[in-house]
C-alpha cells in the first residue's frame, strides 16, 4: 500500500496467472457492500537458473475517505467474471484492515510513522511487535531502510514470495514505503522493482521504484537508492543525484506548507565503527561522491538543500548524531538547526544478528557528532508536527517483546528558521 489521495494494494502469489483477474473487496465495515478495483498486471521471471515465474497484481482504488477504517480481501475471479472457486488459480485471501489519515489542519496535523530496515525471516525479531501495532491504527505508515528478506532471490526467488508472505500481516495493513538495500541488488534488483513497482516512482519523475518522493501533510519524504553508489556506473550516480537535486529544489518551494524534509536510505553517511570500511572509505564516498574532490554526493544535496534527516540502516545497530557536516559535529542542539542529523535504525532483527561497536572505554576514539547509541534489537517512531520531529527508539527483546525506551530526541524549528531553510536553498539552487 503507498499513501496518497489513492491507496494501492500490492499482491504476489506465484499461483495467479494472468488468465483472470484479481479483485478487491473493499468497504467500511464488513456489512456493507465491496467494490472491485482497478488492476495492473505483469509477469516477473526470476534471474536464476530455475527461471521461476510470478504474477505481480497492483490494484488502485478510488479516492477513500478521510479518517476512516476500510477492511478489504483479495479474491480470483475468472474472465466471465464469475468466481474462480474450485480452479488451480482460485484464491480468497483473508480480511485485512487499513485506515486512512485525517485531513490536515492547524490542530490536527501530527502523525506517526515507524522506520526501520534490515529484516529477514530467520531471526525478525521486531516483526512480531509490527504485526501488532497494525491494530491500533497509532502508525500511518512503515519506512523501511533496505535490506528485506535476506535475500529475496534466493532459491530461484522463492524465498522472496517466503518473506513477502511472511510480512503479509503487516504490509496488508499498514502502509508500506520502502528503499533498497545491498542485499536487493542481484539481477539488477529485478526483485525489489517488481515487487514493490508500487511505490511512486511513476508521480515522482524517476525511472523505477528506486528512488520516489512523497508530500505527506507537514513532510516531505524522499527514498534515495545509496547502492548506486557502489553498484551503479558513473552515469547512473549522477541521474540519481540530478533528480535528488530537483526533488529537493521543488520541495524547498512548499517549505512554508510542508516544512521537514526528511531523506532515507540504506547506507550511513556516518557510523561510529571505524573498524568498518562502512563507516570510513565507504560512507566518505557516500557523502562526497567518487571522486571525493568534486563534492557532489548525498551529503552535498542534504545540506545545500536544507534536510532535517537522514534515516538509513546497513549497520544493524542503533545510532543517532548530533546535527553534522563533513564528519564535524555542528552543534548539540536540535532547536532551529543548522545542519542535518541521522539515525542509524538498522537493528529490525535478521540471521547475521546486530553489529558490535567498537570499544566505547576509548572515549577519545568516540566521534564528537554521536549523540546515542544501541547495541541490541529495535525500531524507531517518528512523530511529525507542524514545528517539531519526535523521535524514539525502542528495544525489542529476543523474543519479540517490547523493551525499553533507549534513546529520545526533539527537533524544534521556529517559522523563522523555516524560512531561513528555504531562502538558503534557493540561493544554493
Amino acid at each position: 500500500m503507498v499513501i496518497g489521495t489513492e491507496r494501492t494494494v500490492h499482491l504476489s502469489h506465484n499461483k495467479f496467472t494472468l488468465h483472470g483477474f484479481q479483485m478487491v473487496k473493499l468497504s467500511e465495515s464488513n456489512s456493507q457492500p465491496w467494490r472491485q478495483l482497478k488492476r495492473q498486471s505483469w509477469t516477473f521471471v526470476d534471474g536464476g537458473e530455475a527461471q521461476h515465474t510470478q504474477y505481480m497484481h497492483t490494484l488502485s482504488t478510488e479516492t477513500l475517505k478521510p479518517a476512516t477504517i476500510y477492511s478489504y480481501r483479495i479474491i480470483t475471479i475468472g474472465d466471465d467474471g464469475e468466481s474462480s472457486e474450485g480452479t488451480d488459480n482460485s484464491f480468497e485471501s483473508k480480511v485485512f484492515e487499513l485506515h486512512t489519515p485525517a485531513k490536515s489542519s492547524k490542530g490536527s496535523s501530527s502523525f506517526k510513522f515507524i522506520a526501520t530496515g534490515d529484516i529477514g525471516v530467520n531471526n525478525a525479531v521486531s516483526m512480531p511487535l509490527f504485526k501488532q501495532f497494525v491494530t491500533s491504527h497509532e502508525y500511518d505508515f512503515v519506512a523501511f531502510v533496505g535490506d528485506q528478506g535476506y535475500n529475496l532471490d534466493d532459491f530461484n526467488g522463492t524465498k522472496g514470495d517466503e518473506y513477502m508472505k511472511f510480512a503479509e500481516e503487516l504490509y496488508a495493513n499498514l502502509p508500506i514505503l520502502t528503499t533498497t538495500g545491498n542485499h536487493e541488488q542481484a539481477y539488477n534488483f529485478s526483485h525489489y522493482k517488481n515487487r514493490f513497482d508500487l511505490m511512486p516512482y511513476r508521480e515522482s519523475g524517476f525511472d523505477n521504484a528506486l528512488q520516489y518522493s512523497i508530500n505527506y501533510k507537514n513532510l516531505h519524504l524522499v527514498s534515495f537508492d545509496t547502492e548506486v553508489f557502489f553498484e551503479g556506473s558513473e552515469e547512473e550516480v549522477l541521474t540519481a543525484l540530478h533528480w535528488l537535486e530537483e526533488d529537493l529544489i521543488e520541495a524547498n518551494k512548499r517549505r512554508s506548507k510542508v516544512p521537514w524534509i526528511i531523506v532515507f536510505g540504506h547506507r550511513p553517511l556516518y557510523c561510529s565503527v571505524m573498524s568498518s570500511s562502512d563507516c570510513v572509505e565507504k560512507a566518505e564516498k557516500l557523502r562526497f561522491g567518487e571522486p571525493v574532490d568534486k563534492n557532489y554526493g548525498l551529503e552535498t544535496l542534504l545540506s545545500r538543500y536544507k534536510v532535517d534527516l537522514y534515516l538509513c540502516g546497513h549497520k544493524h545497530n542503533y545510532e543517532r548524531s548530533y546535527p553534522v557536516l563533513n564528519n564535524t559535529l555542528v552543534t548539540t542542539s536540535y532547536h532551529n538547526p543548522p545542519s542535518f542529523f541521522q539515525v542509524i535504525t538498522g537493528n529490525g532483527g535478521n540471521y547475521e544478528g546486530c553489529d558490535k561497536f567498537d570499544d566505547m572505554t576509548n572515549t577519545a576514539a568516540i566521534p564528537k557528532w554521536l549523540g546515542n547509541h544501541y547495541e541490541g534489537y529495535g525500531f524507531t517512531t517518528v512523530e511529525v508536527s507542524r514545528n517539531r520531529l519526535d523521535l524514539h527508539h525502542y528495544e525489542v527483546q529476543e523474543d519479540g517483546t517490547l523493551g525499553d525506551l533507549r534513546d529520545q530526541v526533539r527537533v524544534h524549528k521556529t517559522k523563522g528558521h523555516v524560512k531561513k531553510q528555504a531562502k538558503l536553498a534557493a540561493e544554493a539552487a
